[in-house]
């Protein structure tokens, strides 16, 4: 009876052992979590090198080595040309983020092109794949509810169609990679214009949370409301893209999707 017992007991020991090996270094030795040397931005505004969504997603990663041929006013078509000036070309261990879209939105794209446009899109991604291990594509915030929006009656479904068309091919050129070497920032962790419909309204003036502030410019009895949300300066957004306090928000949400697949 004494025998039997204490076999089980060691039994019970090895079992117990084994459990916890795995639980200490069996994932873990499977896992290679990304670290980037470099964070590259490409596109426009959101992906510019300082006070960005680029910039804070490299900061997320603890990488202050950010190189970035965005430009305020890129459209899709001038993403060959960003590519071909990074500076010493791209590495496997670049992190490529890319943010196009608002410029192509705001300069009337129909419906009918946003298959061709994404494309593009696709197709440069496909390029730099080549090389590049990980690419971060981010969603295309609603234009319709920025102040250059209001003040123009933009289209109120044309963002939710270009972001359709974008996850549409994002998936199916690259959903099935394992790894999926290319994460879309705009579903499951990282539902960034979703979340950002949720804060803003097509009517003014609002009360945006979580900024805890106004979001664009509006008169109200000889006082001026602060454009907190929206960055109103010309050299960088005029009324389209968000100040530092969004960009670091849309950054976080961002970096949150690598969590799908890198690390």
């Amino acid at each position: 009876m004494k025998t039997s017992l204490t076999r089980i007991l060691k039994a019970l020991c090895v079992t117990a052992a084994v459990t916890v090996l795995s639980a200490c270094g069996g994932a873990s030795s499977t896992v290679d979590p990304f670290r980037p040397t470099r964070v590259i931005g490409l596109g426009d505004s959101y992906a510019l090198a300082t006070n960005s969504v680029v910039s804070q997603v490299a900061a997320n990663f603890g990488q202050s080595n950010v190189i970035s041929n965005a430009d305020a006013s890129a459209r899709i078509d001038g993403l060959s040309t960003q590519i071909a000036n990074i500076p010493g070309g791209v590495t496997s261990t670049d992190l490529v983020v890319i943010s196009v879209g608002t410029n192509d939105l705001k300069g009337g794209m129909l419906q009918v092109d946003f298959a061709t446009k994404v494309g593009t899109v696709v197709a440069q991604i496909q390029g730099l794949l080549g090389t590049v291990k990980h690419v971060l594509v981010m969603p295309v915030l609603d234009v319709s509810r920025t102040p250059w929006g209001r003040s123009n009656n933009f289209d109120t479904s044309a963002t939710g169609a270009f972001n359709a068309q974008l996850l549409t091919q994002l998936s199916a050129n690259f959903g099935s990679r394992k790894p999926n070497p290319v994460l879309y920032g705009d579903a499951g962790l990282s539902p960034i214009s979703s979340q950002f419909l949720g804060m803003t309204y097509s009517a003014s003036p609002v009360w945006v949370s979580p900024f805890n502030q106004y979001d664009f410019y509006t008169a109200c009895n000889s006082c001026l409301l602060t454009a907190s949300l929206f960055d109103t300066t010309p050299t960088t957004g005029s009324d389209t893209y968000l100040t530092t306090t969004g960009m670091q928000w849309a950054g976080n949400l961002l970096y949150n999707a690598t969590a799908q697949g890198w690390r």
